[in-house]
């Protein structure tokens, strides 16, 4: 069976589905053909992997919730096209369907009015209320630690500058304690940077959340 009597075959078994419906599936099985006729393969081989057009379309319909009809198409229409040749080619166990819901993700229900109004209400009022201060408490604070650890690196070239001004026991305790908050800073510095970049981590992925409660994805 080739490329042309195998989309003819699933045509016929799909008629209980709508003609957009019909035409996802079908672009979608020619595409196929496409691509691994152009990677060398044979129509007859591509069809024999994908399996029997009727069986392909008794399970799309079994996903759509459609009963399979059980009578075969009468004499005075289309008919499945099982060259007696060909016949052992086809078996249930190699049946590679490749229909993976796409369509009906496709054509999912979408929320009504009032849910996405309710979602975007929500969402905007937990930001505006709580999330957006209590975010922007956290990046305040992160900031300080990053001001005060920078600052404390730079303590030592305060120290040295009292020394040179003058050297007496101020000045020495003062370049004492500049090296001890040095090391202060080194310590602050290995502290905030996984802290920043785990909240990082956390604040993108509330963006995404975001984004997918407004985009009614959620």
């Amino acid at each position: 069976m080739n490329k042309e009597h195998f989309l003819i075959e699933l045509k016929i078994y799909l008629k209980p589905l709508s003609g957009q419906q019909q035409a996802f599936i079908l672009n979608k099985y020619e595409t196929i053909f496409n691509e691994r006729s152009a990677a060398g393969e044979a129509e007859e081989e591509i069809a024999k992997n994908l399996g029997k057009p009727r069986a392909i379309a008794e399970e799309i319909l079994q996903e759509f919730d459609i009963s399979v009809p059980e009578k075969r198409l009468e004499r005075d229409g289309w008919q499945e096209i099982q060259p007696e040749a060909n016949t052992e080619q086809y078996t249930e166990e190699t049946s590679e369907h490749p229909y993976d819901y796409a369509y009906q993700q496709y054509e999912q229900t979408r929320h009504n009015g009032f849910v996405r109004f309710c979602q975007v209400a929500g969402i905007l009022s937990l930001n505006f209320l709580f999330a957006f201060w209590f975010i922007f408490a956290i990046i305040l604070l992160f900031f300080s630690g990053w001001l005060i650890a920078v600052a404390f690196l730079f303590s030592p070239i305060l120290g040295g500058f009292h020394v040179l001004s003058g050297l007496n026991d101020g000045s020495m305790f003062q370049l004492f304690a500049s090296i001890f908050l040095f090391g202060g800073g080194i310590i602050g510095l290995l502290i905030m940077t996984p802290l920043t970049k785990f909240f990082g981590k956390v604040l993108k992925g509330y963006l995404h959340w975001n984004i997918r409660v407004l985009r009614g994805e959620r």
